[in-house]
């Protein structure tokens, strides 16, 4: 698994006074250490108010008590949180500080997928190609090569990335490819209450409606860390888990650690998913990022050596499972594919 991609800190103006409408009508919520939203952006011509940049959201908030209302949360097991119960936006551990349950069903510490999480593509050759943590500045330079090679994506964008760069997501969604979540703050969500992943996943919902003018109904965890209790929460908020086969981790997290190193580290990588993949009884989905240059850099090379493989069919999450449907307004149904 791959460790903490850092979030780029972004500054936007600030305006505690103004609240959003709740006028995402299936969408989710998030904590911080203010009571109300108080990031002011203007998309599509219209200012908008939102919680502090990178910060877990204030579950308290009217907005998203008044949409917790509206969930049937009966499913929700009464499991114990990672991290001692800590909020963690670091990379989740499973030492002596996250107590686990026998039916934790935890990805990051158990190695359980539940039969509705999606990580893999059923037929084989199939690639879900998928991009974690943006939009950021660099993500124009992958659309352009994506455009190049004929291909689509799916694109797990963080919420304060969403409303940092309105254009860039508006111009990914138009150019075709998929608009999934991936979080408000990028947080650990087996480390944060109940009310807390709501808050973060319903001002992501929020954030790339009021962008695209579509609800998402494919999500990804952070660190890929969920469990029973998590999922729970997403299945009620009618949001889908996407997960990856671990071996097919790009590691262009390791173009950004201390010390870096060079993207021949993901060319290598992706040499080695294109003698493993004929092998397999099923297709495969892939963790890349686009918040970096570096990445974004690394990915492109491996986009124009992937085209000219045999037998590797690039598409997004929805298309690689099968389904034409990934958005609430286009008749998208949570939890079937």
């Amino acid at each position: 698994m791959a460790p903490y991609m850092p979030i780029l800190l972004i500054t936007c103006t600030v305006n505690a006074a103004k609240k959003p409408s709740p006028t995402v009508a299936n969408s989710p919520a998030s904590v911080s250490s203010a009571s109300e939203p108080s990031t002011t952006v203007t998309i599509n011509g219209k200012t908008m108010v939102y919680p502090p940049l990178d910060t877990t959201p204030d579950p308290n908030d009217p907005v998203v008590q008044e949409y917790i209302k509206g969930l049937n949360l009966s499913s929700v097991p009464n499991l114990p949180r990672s991290n001692g119960g800590v909020p963690n936006h670091l990379q989740p551990t499973c030492n002596s500080s996250t107590q686990l349950d026998p039916d934790q069903g935890s990805w990051t510490c158990q190695k359980h997928t539940a039969s509705d999480d999606i990580q893999e593509c059923p037929t084989v050759g199939n690639w879900g190609v998928t991009y974690d943590d943006g939009p950021s500045e660099s993500t124009p330079q992958l659309l352009d090569t994506l455009d190049e090679c004929n291909l689509k994506a799916t694109f797990f964008v963080v919420g304060s990335r969403a409303v940092s760069n309105p254009g860039i997501l508006a111009d990914a969604y138009k150019r075709g490819h998929n608009i999934a979540v991936h979080t408000w703050s990028h947080p650990a969500l087996t480390s944060l209450s109940n009310e807390q992943v709501i808050a973060e996943l319903y001002w992501t919902v929020k954030a790339i409606k009021d962008v695209c003018g579509v609800t998402p109904i494919y999500y990804r965890p952070p660190f890929g860390d969920t469990d029973n209790r998590v999922r729970a929460i997403t299945r009620a908020m009618g949001l889908k888990t996407v997960l990856w086969i671990p071996t097919f981790d790009s590691n262009d997290w390791k173009l950004v650690a201390t010390p870096p190193e060079k993207d021949d580290v993901v060319i290598n990588t992706f040499n080695n998913w294109t003698q493993i993949f004929p092998t397999m009884s099923t297709g495969f989905i892939v963790l890349q990022h686009d918040l970096y240059p570096q990445t974004v850099a690394a990915a492109i090379k491996v986009l124009k050596l992937a085209v000219k493989v045999k037998g590797l069919n690039m598409t997004t999450v929805p298309q690689c499972v099968g389904d034409t449907k990934p958005y609430l307004e286009v008749g998208g149904s949570p939890g079937q594919y």
